[in-house]
């Protein structure tokens, strides 16, 4: 990575509460200056707003919505990092996702009727130590509109020569040999989850 201080522009992952997120990302990347954007469809005009950046950062989620503006992502003028991305989540798609589109449609009813239940659940299949009280601030709004994009969002990705790609071979929600064939650059993390830290230390060593 980089030995200087560095400014680095996040969008995070669906239901990822930014506290806890932080503090991944601190543990690996202490010196630098993080801003931390939540996956919305403006999350890009956020990171527009709020730049320029060194780099810009995508997870889960996160790293779809850079795939699905990779043009426009790319004339922010920053290194460009995905970790656990996506072309598309539902495994329908046969683009990388393991979830079966009727999974998310369940999810968002669940997340309709039973918030924290529905959370709960999700935090468990994806091997993150989060509770649903520490995402209280995330709005249900953005919840509703994340969960659209992860049923419906479908990228071909095209010009991300250059971005560092990274997912993990253990990963309950994403098969990266299939995410190798459609990002032919991702670099794949043994041992790796869902959970960022294994993608952010793997991010950190090989210094892209």
């Amino acid at each position: 990575m980089e030995e200087k201080p560095v400014k680095m522009g996040w969008i995070m992952g669906w239901a990822v509460p930014e506290a806890w997120f932080a503090t991944q990302v601190r543990m690996g990347f202490a010196q630098d200056e993080h801003v931390f954007v939540e996956p919305t469809d403006l999350a890009l005009d956020e990171l527009e707003r709020r730049g320029p950046f060194d780099r810009v950062v995508g997870y889960s989620l996160g790293a779809h919505l850079l795939l699905a503006e990779a043009a426009r992502v790319n004339a922010l003028g920053a290194k460009v990092t995905l970790l656990a991305p996506f072309p598309a989540f539902s495994s329908e798609e046969g683009m990388g996702g393991r979830v079966a589109r009727t999974q998310v449609k369940y999810l968002a009813r669940w997340v309709r009727r039973d918030r924290e239940a529905a959370l709960a659940d999700f935090y468990t299949r994806a091997g993150l130590e989060v509770t649903p009280e520490m995402a209280s601030g995330i709005s249900s709004e953005t919840l509703a509109q994340g969960l659209v994009r992860l049923e419906q969002g479908r990228v071909e990705p095209s010009a991300t020569d250059g971005w560092g790609i990274f997912a993990g071979d253990q990963d309950g929600l994403l098969d990266a040999v299939v995410l190798w064939r459609h990002l032919p650059s991702l670099i794949v993390v043994s041992g790796g989850t869902h959970h960022p830290a294994a993608l952010l230390r793997a991010w950190k060593e090989e210094g892209l």
